[in-house]
């Protein structure tokens, strides 16, 4: 369900046309931001890995498990836990997806990065390997989002070809709020630096893993066109006068 603080707008042919409008300048800090927030991350991931394997099997395990999905609902009962206390457990997490190193669209502040068509399972998914997330104790990445089971918004999708009527789509979009079911897999504690800019972990390296959309973001409002393209022309005005 979306709350009331944004709505989804009905998508046209350009799934990206909402996000229209937005200044540059917005975009590069954000997209400065993700690499620096990945770059330490994956530093400090491959100095705590070192040593041991790192291989992972392909396989995940069935959402429809009796098991499985009565953890989600007993966690959707209680309150949401705090990135920065979240423990080596199956948590459940309400965040901000902020950032990603690399993105399948969009402008950086409101990049896709997981898309599937409407009832399609996970193998046909395309998503990013990596997306930050944050909430207000600190960040985590979250790993494996293609094989997710995403609640979303549908959106509308062009055909492949021109005489093809739109597909149905769901997607994720940085700046969604979202709810996460998954293992949290805590980083080792570092001293120092601001406790809300610190990564504290990683969800969705290790079993299933649940998202849910909670909230949109409005899309941005498009800038006003310049004043003398929408300023009336007199009738009597000679060619090229603009009536004040």
């Amino acid at each position: 369900m979306i709350g009331a603080r944004g709505s989804i707008a009905p998508a046209g042919d350009d799934p990206f046309e909402i996000f229209s409008g937005v200044g540059p300048q917005l975009g590069l800090l954000l997209v400065l931001g993700a690499v620096a927030i990945a770059v330490v991350w994956i530093s400090r991931r491959r100095a705590a890995s070192s040593g041991r394997s790192s291989g992972r099997g392909r396989g995940r395990p069935d959402w429809a498990d009796p098991a499985w999905r009565a953890m989600v609902k007993h966690l959707q009962e209680l309150p949401p836990v705090p990135l920065a206390k979240a423990g080596d457990e199956v948590v459940r997490v309400v965040a901000t997806l902020t950032s990603a190193p690399a993105h399948l669209g969009g402008p950086p502040e409101r990049a896709c990065v997981w898309s599937n068509l409407h009832g399609q399972g996970a193998d046909s998914a395309i998503a990013v390997e990596l997306v930050f997330v944050a909430d207000a104790s600190g960040h985590a990445a979250v790993e494996g989002l293609e094989h997710a089971r995403v609640i979303a918004p549908m959106e509308s999708a062009p055909g492949k070809h021109a005489h093809e009527p739109q597909r149905r789509r769901v997607a994720l979009y940085l700046g969604d709020e979202v709810e996460i079911v998954a293992r949290f897999v805590p980083d080792p504690p570092r001293a120092g630096g601001v406790a809300t800019e610190l990564v504290y972990g990683t969800l969705g390296s290790r079993g299933p893993l649940e998202i849910r959309v909670l909230q949109r973001p409005a899309p941005p409002e498009a800038p006003a066109p310049p004043a003398d393209a929408t300023a009336p022309v007199a009738a009597d005005a000679p060619d090229g006068d603009i009536a004040s």
